[in-house]
């Protein structure tokens, strides 16, 4: 079905407060009542998980959800892991709609994210380099650029949208990663260390994380994501309840202080072009080399050699 208007997709397990923020947020949304939302709620795993798990399907039950055009949710009857969690929802979902907005369940949004997602869906749904439209701005200052969005090669799973026919295009194959690490002219333009470190964690582990192969994949497909100057979402996790985020108080600081929209005026340009001292500039931010990590930021990078160690 094609609409302009995205179903969504949060997938959830035990986090009831975050998940609760999450959704408080999004009902303040523009278009919100034109929006089909999917939980994915997971099994718990351990004797932890109850708690928040059992107030989380309580909530799904109250009558805030009724502000939705409909409500869906997959309640799981085994444990099956984030990402199989996730896999099988967005199957499901894209049997019947030829896109989908996702995030995870520790963001909040602006009230023009449902808009801004929909509209970027729309406008570049015939761009094929461009993968998805995201609703987060990285905390760095853009200076001199005067678009109210822009391209980059790399995504953001703080909430976005992308379209089946791309989605169904990437073969998440981890034999894929490791013969581009074998190959050294590849590796060579790849200036991206961070994202190289989690490529090469993949490999090693043999756990999939699916933002990262994204950004291997748009890297030797050269397409870009779509992102705002002025972000439309926030991130209140890095409090040591996700699987990814860790527990930094410096880190959580950054990002749950961040700035978001209140509803500025956006233009999406069609023909948009990629500024490519713009996308430079980012990765230098986002992925720097290992000494400016540690000069940066000693402490954060002490811990995660701990937890690697320990």
């Amino acid at each position: 079905m094609e609409s302009k208007y995205a179903p969504f997709l949060i997938p959830t397990l035990n986090r009831h407060s975050h998940f609760k923020n999450c959704i408080e947020s999004l009902l303040k949304c523009d278009q919100v009542e034109q929006t089909d939302i999917f939980i994915a709620l997971d099994y718990p795993l351990t004797e932890k998980h109850y708690e928040g798990y059992n107030k989380i399907l309580e909530y799904l039950s109250s009558p805030v959800f009724e502000s939705f055009k409909s409500l869906t949710v997959f309640k799981r009857a085994e444990n099956l892991g984030a990402i199989e969690n996730i896999r099988q929802a967005r199957e499901v979902i894209y049997k019947e709609y030829d896109r989908l907005i996702f995030s995870e369940d520790d963001n909040v949004f602006s009230t023009d994210f449902l808009s801004f997602i929909n509209e970027g869906l729309e406008v570049y749904k015939d761009r094929e380099d461009i993968f998805s439209i995201n609703g987060y701005h990285f905390p760095i200052e853009l200076n001199h650029y005067d678009k109210d969005v822009y391209l980059f090669d790399g995504m953001s799973a703080w909430g976005y949208g992308t379209w089946k026919h791309k989605w169904e295009q990437v073969k998440f194959d981890i034999s894929l990663l490791e013969e581009f690490l074998k190959d050294k002219e590849q590796l060579k333009h790849f200036n991206k260390p961070r994202l190289l470190s989690r490529i090469r964690r993949i490999v090693e582990t043999r756990k999939m994380t699916g933002d990262t192969f994204i950004g291997y994949y748009q890297h030797v497909n050269k397409m870009y994501s779509v992102f705002p100057t002025i972000s439309r979402v926030r991130n209140l996790g890095h409090d040591g309840t996700g699987i990814h985020g860790g527990n930094s108080e410096k880190v959580r600081k950054i990002y749950a202080d961040q700035k978001i929209s209140e509803g500025e005026p956006i233009t999406f340009l069609p023909d948009l072009e990629p500024n490519f001292k713009l996308i430079k500039k980012l990765n230098n931010n986002i992925n720097p080399p290992l000494y400016k990590l540690i000069l940066k930021n000693p402490s954060i990078i002490l811990e995660q050699l701990k937890k690697k160690l320990s």
